[in-house]
């Protein structure tokens, strides 16, 4: 096999696990990844969001969202009131016991914690950096929308530090940071235009200094 057929045994193989692990952690109900995905979503987020802004956010279907939602919702975690902007509109949030399990899913020791918190800093930057990359080709492909990546930020600037070992900058913060920093879902991230997104994807991957 070449190396992107190893790489993506290596994802499934992964995958495999992570849902092995779903269906055994103890006191963990067993979760389809798309409900986790919602719930983990709505977490912290106290005045809740419409299904169409978690699908957009989730680069899902609507009607996917909405069936995960009422599964959610039916098994007592997920709650829907109404939007105080549109009397017509409802917005989902997480009930106690949503938060709860919210939390033991969030929890370090879950999940692929484990194993991602094994990486030398060096690597799970490296990982963090591909992981960029595959969310922006997701978007190019059509794959999802709404992705709130370092790399589409027009925050962002690649390689714009003159510190080898924070080569990134973020003006949102005034500061540089590494690759072990990138954050896949950042709150604070603004899309930037189309122009300046195709430069910025190109200095970061060729790590051309702008």
């Amino acid at each position: 096999m070449n190396q992107l057929d190893q790489a993506l045994v290596g994802i499934e193989r992964l995958s495999a696990l992570l849902r092995a692990q779903s269906w055994s952690e103890d006191g963990t109900p067993p979760l389809h990844p798309a409900q986790r995905s919602l719930l983990l979503a709505l977490a912290g987020n106290a005045m809740g969001m419409r299904s169409g802004e978690l699908a957009t956010r989730l680069g899902v279907s609507a009607p996917s969202v909405s069936e995960s939602l009422r599964t959610l919702e039916a098994k007592g975690w997920v709650q829907r009131k109404p939007d105080p902007d549109d009397g017509r509109a409802w917005r989902m949030s997480l009930t106690a016991s949503g938060n709860r399990l919210a939390r033991r899913l969030q929890d370090p020791a879950a999940g692929l914690g484990p194993l991602l918190r094994a990486l030398p800093e060096r690597d799970l930057g490296q990982f963090l950096r591909a992981i960029q990359l595959m969310m922006r080709e997701a978007q190019q492909l059509g794959m999802a929308s709404g992705l709130r990546t370092c790399l589409g930020c027009e925050f962002f600037r690649p390689y714009a530090s003159s510190d080898p070992k924070q080569p990134h900058f973020c003006a949102y913060v005034g500061a540089p940071f590494g690759d072990a920093q990138l954050r896949v879902d950042c709150a604070d991230q603004q899309p930037q235009s189309a122009e300046a997104l195709a430069l910025a994807v190109q200095r970061f991957r060729d790590a051309v200094p702008s």
